[in-house]
């Protein structure tokens, strides 16, 4: 039997070039190849790369979707069913926002795949394939190992994506992992994911984690297995770990040399609307920065706005900090009302999206805002959201922010790291933004 896994793009502006940070492992791939039984013959198709394929033969098409991509993951599979190919879909989306997915598969999984996805195949090659399967929970997250071979022919970023835990005890409106997880979290044995560490062959490493502090003892115990592999690698932290002083010591000597850290909101009245209660004050924020950066590890700050409340001086404050601290990178976001999540709920019981699915609105685009807020007009918010990024990556921000010994410059690779990846955000501010969701045709 013929398996074919894809992963879709978000789209692409007519005669676009593939946008080249997007162009990462697709982790979901080689785990869901790890999970199938040796008599499949697997292929992986990258829509985020190169073009699909739609005649390579195929007994079966599986389709990992998030909200952002389901438009051109809908277009996918229709191709395929036209042929007679059955298409299963699984991920994010499908797992918050089954009813609207269902529609476009023949068969749909909910939930996680460990527990489920061998079945789904035997279903499959015995003609049985059922129109949805939800997954048990995991009872033991441990022994499934990447198979990372199916990049062979691929052209990835030179950067191993490693997955440590999933889920997240904190409760923010906006998330969708947290919808997903419903304030769960579960993680691998540290010595295993030291092993994969050491199996892909790579120095730089990113731990793709949405908090890899969630369990204390669990980061210590990681930063201990690591350590020893010499490798380089980034992940994401909360607030209220940053400040822990012999966490982001151990971070670092185990070789850390980059967080993402989702401030949201120098407010703290705006940050509570979003039930984010791990963000403490902007004191709190000033602790976290200073702790990181005398560790020698480069800070990406993320930033929501349009939060009900705020206003467009926001923005200025924002900038201001950001250059004060001289973050190596930052994302200055509207906030994203996703399918699920207690957000999508409010605005949507205020008729305040511009459309109850506006990922599939054909004429909505990647950088406009899906709802209306209080503080600007629709326009105003996707516009000053754009402005804003392009100050942050004018060449004058890039060489203040540069000139950091402390973290930006530690060392000469750090310092090519920060200048390269400010140039490619620099480019991609207008290549990202009016991305239509699906190819149009």
């Amino acid at each position: 039997m013929r398996l074919t896994l894809i992963m879709p793009s978000i789209g692409r502006k007519p005669d676009q070039k593939y946008i080249t940070t997007w162009q990462m492992e697709p982790l979901v791939l080689a785990l869901l190849a790890a999970l199938t039984p040796p008599d499949w013959q697997i292929t992986i198709q990258d829509d985020r790369m190169e073009n699909i394929n739609y005649d390579h033969p195929a007994d079966l098409v599986a389709i990992t979707i998030e909200t952002y991509t389901a438009r051109r993951a809908y277009q996918i599979a229709e191709k395929y069913q036209q042929r007679g190919v059955k298409v299963v879909m699984g991920g994010y989306h499908a797992t918050l926002w089954s009813d609207e997915v269902m529609q476009h598969a023949d068969s749909t999984v909910i939930g996680p795949a460990e527990e489920i996805w061998e079945s789904v195949l035997c279903d499959a090659k015995n003609g049985n394939l059922q129109k949805k399967y939800i997954a048990p929970p995991l009872k033991k997250w441990q022994s499934v190992f990447p198979r990372r071979e199916v990049y062979a022919d691929k052209k990835y970023l030179p950067l191993a994506l490693v997955e440590f835990s999933r889920g997240c005890s904190f409760h923010c409106s906006f998330c969708s992992i947290t919808a997903l997880s419903k304030g769960k979290h579960y993680f691998r044995p540290p010595s295993e994911v030291a092993e994969e560490i050491r199996k892909t062959g790579q120095k730089t490493v990113f731990l793709i984690d949405d908090n890899i502090a969630v369990n204390y003892d669990a980061a210590l115990e990681l930063c201990r297995e690591i350590k020893p592999l010499n490798v380089k690698w980034v992940s994401q932290i909360s607030v209220d770990a940053a400040c822990r002083p012999e966490l982001i010591r151990a971070l670092a000597d185990a070789g850390c040399m980059g967080l993402l850290i989702g401030f949201e909101s120098l407010n703290p009245g705006l940050i509570s609307r979003l039930n984010k209660k791990c963000n403490g004050s902007i004191e709190a924020y000033e602790t976290a920065l200073r702790i990181v950066h005398e560790n020698g590890i480069c800070v990406y700050g993320t930033f929501l706005f349009g939060i009900d409340g705020d206003t467009p001086v926001s923005f200025k404050n924002t900038l201001e900090f950001i250059l004060r601290h001289k973050l190596f990178l930052a994302a200055f976001n509207h906030l994203v009302p996703f399918p699920g999540t207690p957000l999508y709920a409010k605005l949507q019981a205020e008729n305040r999206l511009t459309s109850k699915a506006w990922w599939l609105d054909e004429n909505f685009r990647f950088g406009h805002s899906p709802f209306v807020p209080t503080g600007f007009s629709v326009e105003e918010l996707a516009d000053m959201c754009r402005k804003y990024r392009r100050k942050f990556y004018s060449f004058r921000s890039i060489i203040r922010r540069g000139l950091d010994p402390k973290a930006n410059m530690k060392t000469l690779a750090t310092s090519v790291l920060f200048f390269t990846q400010n140039y490619f955000g620099r480019r991609e501010v207008d290549e990202k933004f009016g991305l239509p969701l699906g190819i149009q045709e």
